[in-house]
């Protein structure tokens, strides 16, 4: 006597002996399972009857190993506001890593002082400049929808677009910048009072921080003139710009020799002056104490 074959299989031969399921190249390998399972996909039933239920009928869709979900790249910034540059590190797979490391990078170059942005994973970074150069950060991620509104805030504030200065995908192992990321500052004064000005900017140059080359350059000028003075303002490893226009004297500040004449021509042009003069420049990086006499450069 022969073996009693299994209720599914005796189904599916009874089905198809009877023509009641149509094969197709899909379901041609079909077979009896309990539902779907990965790789597979159901091609149809068996009608059941007679007290039987239906049972559903799988076929292998991907007979290959299932590809393994993306492992994140993790990674972190450190900047210091003495800093024209910053550190990155990244390529990790982990969490809680990368932020103690470039801010250990960034501390043995810069003596302490560093802050972090914090951690991001699976996307870039945008470190954006403005004129003063200072630093900021922009997550690209989500269309860089952060990206833009950083950089139309920071264009609010200036006459120039602001600069993108780098941009770091989680992926990026390290960035570690040079020497010549440590700031030179300069700063520029003048008699704060419209009486007793003297049509002069008291400049110091090549200082450590704004700090010190704010109160130097308030300094030089209190000691010539012997009146109350306040900063006309400032940058960090950029230039000053002096300009004489029709209101008078003035000046603009940006990261270059280039963009601080772009910036004087802008506000020229704004203001709608018909008188426009743009007069020697000042870098952070010449140290020095200078003073400059609008009524000279005329």
């Amino acid at each position: 006597m022969k073996p009693a074959l299994p209720l599914l299989l005796r189904l599916v031969l009874l089905v198809c002996a009877g023509g009641l399921w149509q094969a197709t190249p899909a379901a041609a390998q079909a077979y009896p399972c309990p539902g779907p399972g990965p790789g597979e996909v159901m091609v149809g039933m068996t009608p059941g009857g007679n007290g039987v239920a239906p049972v559903p009928l799988c076929a292998r869709v991907d007979d290959a190993e299932p590809e393994p979900a993306p492992v994140d790249t993790v990674a972190a910034i450190a900047w210091h506001p003495d800093a024209a540059d910053v550190w990155v590190d990244g390529r990790y797979t982990g969490k809680g890593t990368a932020v103690g490391v470039a801010l250990d990078a960034c501390n043995r170059a810069m003596g302490g002082g560093c802050s972090s942005t914090g951690e991001w994973w699976n996307s870039t970074m945008a470190i954006i400049r403005d004129n003063r150069g200072d630093l900021l950060s922009a997550w690209q991620g989500n269309g860089g929808a952060e990206g833009k509104r950083v950089l139309a805030d920071c264009a609010a504030r200036q006459l120039l677009p602001c600069e993108v200065i780098g941009k770091y995908s989680s992926a990026t192992d390290r960035h570690v910048p040079g020497a010549r990321a440590r700031k030179a500052y300069l700063a520029a004064a003048w008699v704060k009072s419209a009486e007793g000005y003297d049509s002069k900017l008291y400049i110091v140059s090549g200082r450590p921080n704004a700090e010190d080359a704010a109160q130097a350059a308030v300094q030089a000028c209190q000691r010539a003139t012997g009146r109350e003075c306040a900063i006309a303002d400032w940058s960090g490893s950029g230039f000053i710009q002096p300009i004489v226009v029709d209101g008078g004297e003035s000046l603009v500040v940006e990261t270059s020799s280039k963009r601080a004449r772009d910036a004087a021509k802008v506000k020229c042009k704004r203001d709608k002056s018909k008188l426009c003069q743009l007069q020697q420049q000042y870098s952070a990086r010449e140290p020095g104490t200078f003073v400059h006499d609008y009524k000279a450069g005329k």
